[in-house]
């Protein structure tokens, strides 16, 4: 009960300081999402890069194309294309220093247009087909004439604008390099993440140390060369890492987006933790980014969608509005949009993105004065029909069979099990004989005489053993212990879930209450939006909130109270 009291007084402080007073912090602006695909037919988008010097000039690179618009996304043009050619296209970037030069890393090599996309020349190939696909690029931010690029085999570097490539010295030659940073702040400082492990360069790319090794099968660590582990809060633990961001704020922290959450080091790189995922649960992060204009949150393209963590609240959301694909593969950030706000731009499978940030109290259209406690207290009455977030809760960890009292009777059953003795029970049954022959002789006649013996036994036996020693210690334990840390994880991932589900749900039901009325079409998705998620809370409890739903007289899911 104290813990839905908790909850209440957290929402009513939050809805209050959003309605009261004036708003100057980007943790309380929501984020919609505006498509902007037209003249994109394609359906294997990838990567976006943005002109660092024009926020309405963006390119976004599929699979065997490049397509750029000049006009925020109203339009786009295909400028660069491997179509029919069965080559794909890798990674893209934009010069910061140059903004009219252009990089694509294809299956065939480094290309460059140095008139934003109008011609293209090949920079780099690589020898044999392996250095030749280009999987990432990276270029300095002072100067267009350095820049590295991450193959299928090894990492190579050219201070000469492309004249001239070297390898990179002290990293494997067979490492597959998917993920290039620069710090910007202190360029020589560059992060390459590979298959073989998180790599660091201390000296523009010249030489190259090993951060964290990469996980193999089966591991359940991931160690770092020649640190003491006992000073590792949390590695990355069997994790894939897909990219390595740099806060722009305090150039020592870097995170790490992986196959299983955040990761953050503290200290560029040599010691790394987990940050919280709440809200996030166990999803796989494809690409991070950050802006400079608000250095409070990260924000990740995932296979669920586009999330957003707070450093301060320890939490992620999800900014889910006015997406239609939850298949979000990369980000990045425009300096200035229309409006002249920080735009952020997102690619999916078949469509890319772009934000359109607006504050709460601005959103709703509801002027501050006109708010009041009473008014917030009508607000409550969305919820007086729901189940609080504890039965919810309590329903997903029961549908999923993770209860923690299901460990304590497997450990119970294996200490009753030493006290159960080992029974046999043996039967047997058999036949003997034996026959002789006697022979005599009568006048002329030979004649025998059998003598022939036959009998029978049988007999059982039952034997009761016992190992004393199992009531110490038996096999079954270590078994128990390893099925236990699969079902806490389990657990967690499920109780994360359902929360963030939950309380999505709810802020939804409150933007709707307090909005003022909107058109059709905003008004559906919301609706839809809304059902969208009950459905999702049923699917991990058993259909159990649709069930307290309808027996406290709610009509369907998704359309409130009565």
């Amino acid at each position: 009960m104290k813990r839905v009291r908790a909850v209440w007084a957290g929402i009513f402080y939050f809805l209050t300081f959003i309605v009261s007073g004036p708003v100057h912090s980007a943790a309380l602006q929501e984020m919609k999402w505006v498509e902007m695909s037209g003249g994109i037919n394609d359906s294997d988008l990838r990567t976006i890069a943005v002109d660092p010097a024009n926020g309405n000039t963006v390119y976004i690179s599929s699979g065997s194309a490049v397509y750029r618009t000049v006009d925020g996304g109203e339009r786009w043009d295909e400028i660069l294309s491997f179509k029919g050619t069965g080559l794909k296209i890798r990674s893209l970037a934009v010069s910061l220093s140059d903004s009219q030069s252009i990089y694509a890393g294809t299956d065939d090599g480094l290309y460059r247009s140095t008139n934003r996309g109008i011609q293209w020349e090949k920079i780099f190939s690589g020898i044999g087909e392996e250095k030749g696909a280009v999987l990432s690029i990276a270029v300095h931010p002072h100067s267009a004439e350095v820049l590295y690029a991450g193959t299928r085999s090894g990492l190579f570097q050219t201070r000469d604008n492309g004249t001239k490539w070297e390898e990179g010295w002290n990293l494997p030659s067979d490492a597959e390099v998917y993920s290039l940073t620069i710090n910007h702040s202190e360029p020589h400082i560059v992060y390459a993440v590979t298959d073989k492990g998180l790599y660091k360069s201390s000296n523009s790319g010249a030489g190259w140390e090993k951060l964290l090794e990469a996980p193999r099968h089966g591991e359940e660590r991931i160690i770092a060369d020649e640190i003491n582990i006992d000073v590792m809060e949390e590695i990355l633990t069997e994790r894939k890492i897909s990219s390595v961001l740099i806060d722009p704020s305090k150039t020592n922290t870097v995170y790490a987006g992986t196959s299983q959450g955040l990761s953050v080091s503290r200290d560029a790189g040599i010691t790394w933790q987990s940050v919280s995922s709440l809200g996030l649960g166990r999803t796989v992060i494809r690409h991070i980014a950050m802006s400079m204009s608000d250095p409070e949150h990260v924000f990740a393209a995932t296979d669920r969608g586009v999330f957003r963590y707070s450093k301060d609240g320890g939490m992620w959301d999800e900014l889910y509005k006015g997406i239609l694909s939850s298949d979000a593969r990369y980000l990045a950030f425009s300096s200035t949009d229309r409006s002249g706000a920080p735009a952020l731009w997102v690619v999916t499978g078949k469509s890319v993105y772009t934000s359109a940030p607006s504050i709460y109290s601005a959103a709703m259209g509801i002027p501050d004065s006109e708010h009041s406690a009473s008014t917030l207290g009508d607000t409550r009455v969305l919820f007086n029909h729901e189940p609080s977030i504890d039965e919810i809760r309590a329903a997903a960890i029961e549908y999923a069979e993770v209860s923690p009292t299901k460990i304590r009777r497997w450990r119970r059953a294996a200490a009753n099990r030493a006290w159960l003795p080992d029974v046999r029970f043996a039967y047997d049954r058999g036949k003997d004989w034996q026959s002789s022959y006697t022979f005599y002789k009568i006048e002329d006649e030979y004649r025998k005489f059998d003598d022939v013996t036959k009998d029978s036994d049988h007999g059982w036996a039952v034997s009761l053993t016992w190992e004393l020693g199992d009531l110490i210690w038996n096999n079954a334990q270590t078994s128990i212990d390893s099925r236990s840390r699969l079902m806490v994880q389990l657990r967690d991932d499920v109780l994360n879930e359902v929360t963030r589900l939950y309380f999505e749900r709810r802020r939804l039901q409150i933007d709707m209450d307090l909005s003022s009325p909107a058109d059709r079409k905003t008004s559906f998705e919301r609706e839809l939006r809304l059902q969208e998620l009950t459905a999702h809370i049923d699917a991990l409890t058993g259909s159990y909130f649709s069930r307290r739903l309808a027996q406290a007289g709610v009509r369907a899911p998704g359309s409130g109270v009565q």
